[in-house]
């Protein structure tokens, strides 16, 4: 049996010669390439709505309007679909934020907080320990809120008891029926006692 061996003057040279023609090997092609799921994505990707909170632990619901959650303390749920309905229990605790348009949100229970970014959302219900919003015509009528923080225009907040309220932007009008506030306002706003 007859055994070639190949020097490394002879390899150098042909791998010199495959680089200057320029022939390399072809990669694996990426999953966008292939059509399937990457397998380091971890979660949801960012531009589609999930129904199920964001902590492993938390129970799920099907996407979409009139979707029914339940949050425990430490879990998070995010609505990013326009326009859709969702109802959502807080058991002693969960955040709810609410990134998108036209929703409309039913809450119960306590929640820890809920954060509104967008415009024209409407989020109704019991108890939040905050409640922050940032955008344009949203409305939130809630019964115990202690901290209140509302920046934009045109957003409309009633609440029966609150301790802290914090309002920039413009045209904002936040009612209290009891509690003692601290009051700060920036903008033309209005926070009145009802």
């Amino acid at each position: 049996m007859y055994r070639s061996r190949i020097s490394a003057p002879v390899l150098t040279a042909i791998a010199g010669l495959a680089l200057i023609t320029g022939c390399t090997a072809d990669p694996a092609p990426t999953p966008e390439e292939t059509g399937t799921a990457s397998s380091t994505a971890v979660g949801t990707p960012e531009n589609t709505a999930t129904a199920s909170p964001t902590d492993l632990g938390a129970s799920s619901a099907p996407a979409g309007s009139g979707a029914t959650i339940t949050l425990s303390r430490g879990q998070e749920h995010k609505i990013t679909e326009a326009n859709t309905s969702v109802s959502i229990t807080c058991s002693d605790g969960g955040d709810i934020d609410v990134e998108t348009s036209g929703a409309s949100v039913q809450t119960t229970g306590q929640c820890e907080d809920i954060d509104i970014n967008g415009n024209a959302n409407t989020v109704t219900g019991e108890d939040s320990e905050s409640l922050d919003i940032e955008g344009n015509n949203n409305e939130a009528t809630l019964r115990n809120v202690p901290d209140i923080d509302v920046d934009g225009t045109a957003n409309t907040v009633g609440v029966e008891q609150t301790g802290d309220i914090d309002v920039e932007g413009e045209n904002n009008s936040v009612t209290y029926t009891s509690g003692d506030p601290v009051i700060e306002t920036e903008g033309t706003n209005s926070v009145t006692v009802r």
